[in-house]
């Protein structure tokens, strides 16, 4: 039995919660980041002789995320504080920082002012004045910086392109950490917490000055190491040995970091005997180091270039150089804003409320006096609070009612009037309204189909975030939730809530929330984010979150600059996530969360929140993911499984087999909550040339037998081709080729068929059944031949259908099919590949109903073999797609009928011989002078059409070319003219 497994298995890290690590920053494993900007700082350099960029600032907006502390103690940090903090910041990257002088003059030369400053933002997104300060009452007393930054970023966020967030909070293993710059560039590839999450996370404690910090006396320095990381500066020593490097010229290799290094900071270290180059002692005083602040005293010329480079080519780095957040909006004298109602919610469990309202001086004056009225359905309830205070420019004040009974559905608001005695400055801001919904427990299911959207508890209408819209899906005329965040600046940023009802779920045994949603990315935008959070205390906080997802990780079609409706269901995520770990609970209540970005609509239906009745152990085989095509003994086989039980998997056993041999393993040490789903894999040998089969079957689950014998098995059929073919190659399917059919599905829609005698290939979707499910057309194993660069061409044939869109994807493999980049060679949607629109089966008749495509294959030369290229069709119930006269070459074809063409002629320099042959073959090129001496010859295999390049003989006169093939001589005159 020649059968091999190798069982991929989830790893947790364990942390010491007792003492934090220093910093939690992971700059990107892969060359990619480097090899970009290593790129733009050599167009840099390129640029010396011009005149420098002009000193830089930076935005900021500080969230301090606290306890219920009153401002100014705990992690409720003072006003003082943190501008003092930002001040620090600011005098560390300018070299202004007192301690400057402690640098030793071996490094001194190269210390530098990196001229990039840092200010408390001015505006906030809505163009409010701020102080740059946001306070929020977290949904937890403590945070990871791991695990809870899509929540922290649900909770309270600024749009990362106009402003650097940073997160103050009391936070859990890390002191620090920051995202590294976001570069949207073909090639390079982010991680789903970029798109998440993009700012800075510090612990309340080394915010600032503090001399009583745990680990050592803070003098801000944690924020410096970690901005450094934002502006894509890696640890000095690499994260590595003195082998790794930190890509910085001017910083010395070190081994490791110099943490606990502290007071009297001698230099050299003598902590660390250890140096990587001999005399070169570890730079310890760079701020990206990990040495005690009191230590820590300087950025390198080498980091300047590295950070403003960022700066400049960036896309969420060069954008806050311009951010509106620099500038003081229009200001009034008298401006009072209502701008948070604290109480009553949304949604209440209880009908007798405290109404609270939270107001902000947004004037140019202290306000002495101001009064507010409460009111219930536009009826005013009592008469207005007057209030005498002393709010300064941006203070801000609560004003507490009397309790009411408000009952359901009612309108609460509240209104500010008599400002400092008379007529506020700027009303536009004065009024704020929301509709509460009392509620009590009910039970399952909960089942909303967005007809209306009734049910849900929140503000739905044309003034609000969420409206119901029509957006096709099954039809085109069906109803969903949208929520509003295209070109959405009004709620930027905000967490704009639905909720379900409250729940009882003490009698259920297991349940789940079932739900689809649309959305496209929209480019160049900030991301827009979608979640779902429980609440087990009736609504007041949602601190779990069950569903998370930003920015391309949401994207459920292609990107966008227009406005975002979904085409049809293909444009459509069905989903679900469990909620049996609230079973036996009463008041649990879910909340949808639209977070907007300004970027692109997304929309909800289907929700239904249903008791399932699951079994105990119950794991589910969802799909298998084997290379269609591949040409080696040995393939990796990838499948995703899901938790189908109601209890957590920690361990579940599967038998894999292929061609009939089989094998068990067991997948351990796991944490698989119910419905939740995960991906693993196994080395599959032994597979035969031809077709095999390959499927798993779950036995156990937390060692016992798998409590659902249905649906336990999954199989699928993988072709193993050996088949090889080199640049240059056509494909005309006037003949046979070596090219494969194989599909993701029960049935592949390519097919080779003659249309007016002519052979083509052709994806049958007008009468696709299975939409959405790939079918592949997949070249044999290639090299590049003898080819030096190469393009790809062909041509296609396609007529659009009003409300469907099919896809046509051309794919690259560089391991022989086994995967296939993710960066496309091409991404065609039925409006780009169409020729004509048609309701009708499309065929076409003439030459202008074809389309000509190039693609560049230059990236493939990186490769000598192993090369594969699918072209991949998916259905959305369109028309019929026609592909012919697929061909790689390395240049244009000729435009003449001849076998062999020679020119220039007369020739100078160099002369050219034009090949145009009707199919591979071996040919001789042979140079004679008059005398019949030969000047050189040269056999060129599998030659078809294409362009070879000669140096001219030295001597001038006449010469005799030529070109002999298979069945074929051709003989040509060729003048040597100087």
């Amino acid at each position: 039995m020649r059968f091999g497994l190798l069982i991929v298995l989830l790893t947790f890290a364990t942390f010491n919660l007792n003492a934090q690590e220093r910093c939690g920053t992971q700059a990107p494993t892969t060359g990619e980041f480097e090899n970009w900007i290593s790129t733009k700082i050599a167009e840099r350099q390129a640029r010396a002789e011009q005149p420098l960029a002009p000193l830089y600032q930076i935005p900021v907006v500080v969230h301090v995320f606290h306890k219920g502390e009153p401002v100014g103690t705990g992690v409720n940090l003072s006003e003082e504080r943190i501008k003092a903090q930002i001040d620090s910041l600011t005098a560390d990257f300018r070299r202004m920082n007192a301690d400057a002088e402690n640098t030793p003059m071996e490094f001194a030369a190269v210390a530098a002012d990196v001229e990039i400053e840092f200010v408390l933002a001015k505006q906030d997104p809505a163009g409010n004045p701020t102080n740059g300060i946001v306070r929020i009452r977290g949904s937890r007393d403590s945070y990871r910086a791991n695990s809870h930054r899509p929540l922290l970023r649900s909770e309270s966020y600024w749009p990362a392109k106009h402003y650097l967030n940073i997160f103050v909070t009391d936070l859990e293993v890390f002191l620090g950490y920051a995202s590294f710059p976001l570069i949207s560039l073909e090639g390079i590839t982010n991680g789903s917490d970029d798109y998440t999450f993009d700012g800075v996370l510090v612990d309340y404690e080394y915010f600032g000055v503090n001399p009583s910090a745990p680990s050592f006396e803070s003098y801000g320095r944690t924020l410096t190491h970690e901005v450094g990381h934002y502006l894509g500066l890696r640890h000095i020593w690499g994260d590595g040995g003195c082998s790794v490097d930190d890509f910085v010229d001017d910083t010395p290799l070190a081994d490791t970091d110099n943490g606990d290094y502290s007071s009297p900071c001698t230099f050299p270290n003598p902590d660390d005997n250890t140096v990587c180059v001999m005399d070169e002692p570890e730079m310890f005083q760079n701020y990206m180091d990990y040495t005690d602040d009191i230590c820590m005293n300087l950025f390198t010329k080498g980091q300047k270039t590295r950070m403003r480079t960022v700066m400049d080519n960036a896309p969420n780095r060069t954008s806050l150089i311009s951010s509106p957040g620099l500038s003081e909006p229009s200001r009034f004298a008298d401006d009072l804003a209502a701008v948070d109602i604290l109480s009553p919610a949304l949604a209440e469990c209880e009908t007798t409320l405290t109404p609270e309202l939270r107001v902000v001086n947004y004037g140019t004056t202290e306000i002495t006096s101001y009064d507010v009225q409460l009111l219930i359905d536009s009826n005013p309830v009592g008469s207005p609070q007057s209030i005498a205070t002393s709010l300064q420019p941006l203070d801000s004040d609560t004003v507490s009612f009397s309790s009411q009974t408000i009952s359901a559905n009612s309108t609460i608001s509240f209104e500010i009037s008599n400002v400092n005695g008379g007529t506020d400055s700027n009303s536009s801001n004065n009024t704020i309204s929301q509709i509460l919904t009392a509620t009590s427990s009910t039970t399952l299911p909960f089942i909303q189909d967005m007809e209306s959207a009734q049910g849900f508890l929140g503000n739905i209408g044309s003034d609000f975030p969420w409206e119901v819209t029509t957006a096709p899906k099954e039809t085109p005329s069906n109803n969903a939730l949208i929520f509003k965040a295209y070109n959405n600046t009004e709620w930027f940023g905000e967490e704009t809530i639905l909720k379900t009802p409250v729940f009882d779920l003490t009698n259920i045994t297991s349940g789940e929330i079932q739900f689809s949603y649309a959305h496209a990315n929209r480019p160049d935008a900030f991301y827009d984010g979608f979640m779902i959070k429980a609440s087990v205390d009736c609504g007041e906080t949602f601190p779990d979150i069950l569903f998370s997802n930003f920015g391309p990780d949401l994207a459920t079609t292609n990107e966008t600059d227009a406005y975002f409706t979904p085409a049809n269901q293909l444009e459509w995520m069905d989903t679900l996530v469990s909620i049996t770990d609230y079973r036996g609970i009463d008041g649990v209540q879910f909340a949808f969360v639209g977070i907007n970005g300004s970027g692109n609509n997304i929309y909800l239906d289907n929700v239904q929140v249903v008791e399932t009745n699951l079994f105990e152990n119950d794991v589910k085989p969802l799909s298998i993911a084997v290379p269609l095509v591949t040409c080696s003994e040995t393939s990796e086989i990838s499948f995703s499984a899901r938790n189908n039980g109601s209890e957590t998997v920690t361990s579940f056993g599967v038998k894999f087999f292929v061609n009939g041999d089989t094998s068990i393993a067991s997948f351990n040490g796991l944490n698989l909550s119910s419905k939740e789903s995960n991906n693993y894999s196994f080395l599959a040998s032994g597979l035969n040339v031809g077709e095999n089969e390959v499927g798993i079957k779950i036995t156990t689950v937390n060692s016992l037998p798998d409590e659902s014998i249905d649906e336990n098995i999954i199989k699928i059929t993988l072709d193993r081709d050996n088949i090889e073919d080199e640049y240059p190659l056509t494909v005309d399917f006037e003949v046979q080729d070596n090219w494969q059919l194989a599909a993701n599905g029960q049935s592949n829609l390519w097919e080779r068929i003659e249309v007016a005698s002519n052979g083509t290939l052709r994806a049958n979707g007008f009468d696709a059944t299975a939409l959405g499910e790939k079918s592949w057309f997949i070249s044999p194993r290639l090299n590049t031949g003898g080819l030096d660069s190469a393009g790809l061409y062909f041509r296609a044939s396609y007529a659009s259908r009003d409300g469907f869109d099919d896809e046509l994807q051309v794919l690259l493999s560089t391991d022989c099919g086994q995967t296939y980049y993710q960066t496309h060679l091409l991404d065609a949607d039925s409006d780009s590949l169409a020729v004509t629109t048609s309701e009708e089966k499309w065929v076409p008749s003439s030459d202008s109903d074809w389309k000509e495509y190039r693609i560049d294959l230059s990236q493939t030369f990186f490769f000598d073999e192993e090369i594969r290229i699918a072209f991949v069709f998916t259905p959305g119930g369109g028309n019929d797609l026609y592909i012919d006269d697929i061909s790689i070459r390395g240049n244009e074809p000729p435009t003449y009928a001849d076998f062999v063409r020679t020119y220039p002629n007369p020739a100078a320099s160099q002369f050219n011989v034009g090949l145009n042959l009707s199919q591979k073959e071996s040919v001789v090129i042979r140079l004679q002078d008059i005398s019949g001496k030969i000047v050189f010859e040269e056999r060129i295999e599998n030659a078809l059409n294409q362009v070879l390049e000669y140096k001219a003989p030295s001597q001038e006169g006449l010469y005799f070319l030529t070109v002999t093939g298979r069945g074929f001589c051709n003989s040509q005159k060729l003048f040597i003219s100087r």
